[in-house]
C-alpha cells in the first residue's frame, strides 16, 4: 500500500493500480478493514486521476460504507470529501453539498483543520457553480480564516521546535566544557593513581624484605646458612609453574613458602638443636611451631602472608590424614602446603642434619615416590618429581648452595641476640608498612571521591551519575525508579549580568536545596553547567515531585532566589525505559519542555 501511495503520489499512477489492487485483495483476505478503507481511498483518487469517475465513485463508496461499519471518523470524513468532489465533477452538486456539510461538520467535531480546509474548498466551488455567491464567500472567508490559524501554529511549533534545538545545543556545549574540565582533572587524577601504584610496589617490595628477614631470622634458629627457606620456596615456585600457575602467582608462593617453619621462632634451643630422639613431649612442643607460626602470620590482608600464614599451618599435614597440626586428609589440605610439603621434605633428606646425613638427590627422590598417596599428593609427586630432578641436572640450587659439610648451628646466646635484632626490625617495618598502607588507603578513598565529586557543589558528579544510573537499570527488574532532571534558568544571564562568582552562588545555592529537599526520596548530581539530577530510591509520583520541588522553591526563597529559577522534567524507569540512557533523554525532553512553558508563561527575556 505504501509503494502504490507513493507512485500515486509521484505521478506515476500507471505503475500503482498494481500495487493498491494488491494491497486491497490482501486487505480483503485477512480482514484487515481500517487499512482497506486506506486502500479503497488511494484507489478513488487513482481512477480519478485515470478519468474513471464511475470507478472512482463506486470505490468512495465502499470506504463510506466501511468506515460506517467500523466507525472510523477519518475514513467517513475522506471517504465524503471524496464522494462530495465526484458528485461535483458529475454536476449533482445538492449531492456534493450534503456530502461536503456532513464531512465538514465532522471534521469540525473531530478538530481536524486540514480535512475542513478540503471540504470549504469543495463548498466554496460547489456554490459558484450554483450561483450562491453568498454561500461560496461564507465559505471562501472561513477558509482564509482555518489557513491563517493553521499557518500560525505551524509558525508557533517551529518557533518552539527551534527554540528547544537552541536550549539543547546550548546544553551539549555546557555538557562538552564541563567534559573538557573533568578531562583536565582526570589527567590530574591519574597521574596521583600513579603516584599510588608506585608507593604500593615500593610497600610490596618492603613487605617481601619483611618477609625475607623473617624467614632468615626463623631459619638462623638451627642453620647457620639460612638457605634453607630460599630453596624451599625456590622449588615451590617451580612445582607451582609445572602445575601452571602464573608466573605472579608462583612467585608469591615462593616467598609466602620461606615462612613454613616461622613458629620455630618460639620453641626453645634445647628442643630445637637436639641432637638426639625428642622426648613425647617434646616432640608435641615441636609440632606446636605450625600454629605458632599461623598465629604470627594471621590478620593480614596482604594476599602473600594470608598464603604464607596457610603454608605454616598446613605443611606438615599428611596425605593420608596423620600429619598435624589437625590431621586433614587429601584435597582438605591447602594446595599451597601440599606443594610446600614436598619441597620441604626434599631439601631435608639432601641435608645434613643434627640427627642425619645428607642423602642423595637420587635417594631423596624415590623417598618422595615412596611416600606418594601416604605423606604427599600422589598427583602432586608426580609433577614434583621431575621438577626436583631438573633442579639438580641444570646445577642444583640445592647441592650448589651445600657445600657437603654439617654446618654448626649458632650458639644460644648469638641465635637470641640475632633473633632480637630481627624482631625488632621487623616491628619497625611492620609498623612503617601500616602507616604507609593507611596512608594510601586514605589517598585512594580521596582520589576516588575527587573523581566521583563535583568541586563547586560537592555533589556527586555525572560520572558518578551514570555509574549509579547504569548499576540501577543494568539488570531489568530492579526495583522501579525515577530520574528527574533539573535545569537552572537564567545562569547565563547571571553570570553575564553580575559575573561568574555569582552563577557559583546561585548553583551552590540549589545544589543545597536539591539535596535538603530531596533528602529520604533520592541521591542528588550536578551533572553538568547548569543541570542537576536526582535518582529516586522509588518511583516518585507527582504529588511527591511537587511536594520537594516546592520545598526546594522554598529553600530558594530563603536563601535570596525569590522565582523558582528552575525547570524539571522526570522519566520513571522502567515504565518510560529499561535503559540508562534513554531515561536520561526522556527526562530531558520533558525538562525543556517545562522550561518553554515556563518562558511562555513569563514576560519575554533572551534566551540563556
Amino acid at each position: 500500500m505504501n509503494l502504490g501511495e507513493f507512485l500515486l503520489s509521484a505521478g506515476r499512477p500507471a505503475e500503482a493500480v498494481t500495487h493498491l489492487t494488491r494491497a486491497f485483495t490482501l486487505s480483503d483476505e485477512h480482514d484487515f478493514r481500517t487499512i482497506k478503507i486506506s486502500v479503497l481511498g488511494s484507489l478513488c483518487t487513482l481512477h480519478e486521476e485515470l478519468g474513471q469517475y464511475d470507478r472512482a465513485a463506486d470505490e468512495a463508496q465502499q470506504a463510506l460504507a466501511l468506515a460506517l461499519e467500523v466507525g472510523s471518523a477519518e475514513g467517513e470524513i475522506e471517504a465524503r470529501i471524496a464522494l462530495g468532489r465526484l458528485f461535483m465533477q458529475a454536476g449533482d452538486l445538492a449531492q456534493a453539498e450534503q456530502q461536503l456539510l456532513q464531512a465538514l461538520e465532522l471534521a469540525r467535531t473531530r478538530e481536524t483543520p486540514k480535512e475542513q480546509v478540503l471540504a470549504h474548498e469543495q463548498l466554496v466551488q460547489v456554490y459558484r457553480r450554483s450561483s450562491r455567491l453568498e454561500l461560496a464567500l461564507e465559505h471562501a472567508d472561513l477558509l482564509r480564516t482555518l489557513e491563517r490559524s493553521i499557518f500560525d501554529t505551524d509558525r508557533d511549533r517551529q518557533i518552539r521546535n527551534l527554540t528547544v534545538l537552541f536550549e539543547v545545543e546550548r546544553a551539549q556545549q555546557e555538557a562538552r566544557l564541563y567534559r573538557l574540565r573533568s578531562e583536565v582533572e582526570q589527567e590530574a587524577r591519574e597521574a596521583a593513581e600513579q603516584q599510588v601504584l608506585e608507593r604500593t610496589a615500593e610497600l610490596a617490595r618492603a613487605q617481601h624484605e619483611v618477609v625475607a628477614r623473617l624467614a632468615i631470622a626463623a631459619e638462623y634458629r638451627d642453620d647457620t646458612t639460612g638457605e634453607h627457606t630460599r630453596r624451599v620456596g625456590q622449588a615451590a615456585a617451580r612445582i607451582a609453574r609445572a602445575l601452571g600457575w602464573s608466573e605472579t602467582q608462583a612467585s608469591v608462593l615462593g616467598v609466602a613458602a620461606r615462612l613454613h617453619d616461622v613458629g620455630k621462632i618460639a620453641i626453645p634451643d634445647a628442643i630445637l638443636l637436639k641432637r638426639g630422639r625428642l622426648t613425647p613431649d617434646e616432640f608435641r612442643q615441636m609440632q606446636s611451631h605450625t600454629v605458632i607460626g599461623s598465629r604470627i602470620l594471621s590478620g593480614s590482608r596482604s594476599a602473600l602472608l594470608t598464603m604464607a600464614e596457610e603454608i605454616a599451618r598446613s605443611h606438615h599435614e599428611r596425605w593420608d590424614g596423620s600429619g598435624y597440626p589437625h590431621g586433614l586428609a587429601g584435597n582438605d589440605i591447602p594446595l599451597t602446603g601440599r606443594i610446600v610439603a614436598i619441597a620441604d621434605v626434599f631439601d631435608a633428606l639432601i641435608q645434613a642434619r643434627p640427627y642425619k646425613a645428607a642423602w642423595t638427590t637420587a635417594e631423596a627422590l624415590r623417598e618422595i615416590q615412596a611416600q606418594a598417596g601416604r605423606h604427599f599428593d600422589p598427583e602432586l609427586v608426580a609433577v614434583a618429581a621431575d621438577v626436583l630432578a631438573s633442579l639438580h641436572q641444570e646445577d642444583s640450587l640445592f647441592l650448589n648452595l651445600y657445600d657437603g659439610q654439617q654446618s654448626e648451628p649458632l650458639a644460644e646466646g648469638e641465635a637470641s641476640h640475632v633473633l632480637a635484632v630481627f624482631e625488632q626490625l621487623l616491628v619497625e617495618r611492620t609498623r612503617e608498612l601500616e602507616l604507609a598502607r593507611r596512608e594510601a588507603e586514605r589517598s585512594a578513598r580521596r582520589m576516588e571521591r575527587m573523581a566521583l565529586t563535583d568541586s563547586l557543589t560537592d555533589l556527586r558528579n555525572r560520572r558518578a551519575f551514570e555509574q549509579d544510573l547504569e548499576g540501577r537499570a543494568a539488570p531489568l527488574g530492579n526495583t522501579p525508579f525515577t530520574v528527574l532532571s533539573l535545569d537552572v534558568d537564567g545562569l547565563k544571564r547571571l553570570n553575564d549580568t553580575h559575573g561568574h562568582s555569582a552563577g557559583d552562588d546561585l548553583l551552590s545555592a540549589v545544589a543545597a536545596a536539591l539535596t535538603a529537599a530531596f533528602a529520604g526520596h533520592g541521591q542528588a548530581y550536578r551533572i553538568g553547567g547548569d543541570e542537576f539530577a536526582v535518582i529516586g530510591q522509588a518511583v516518585m509520583t507527582a504529588a511527591e515531585q511537587t511536594r520537594c520541588l516546592t520545598a526546594m522553591a522554598q529553600h530558594l526563597q530563603q536563601a535570596g532566589y525569590p522565582d523558582r529559577p528552575f525547570s524539571t522534567g522526570a522519566a520513571d524507569y522502567p515504565a518510560d525505559s529499561g535503559s540508562a540512557g534513554d531515561l536520561l533523554r526522556i527526562s530531558d525532553q520533558r525538562m525543556y519542555r517545562d522550561k518553554v512553558l515556563r518562558r511562555q508563561q513569563r514576560p519575554a527575556q533572551p534566551l540563556d
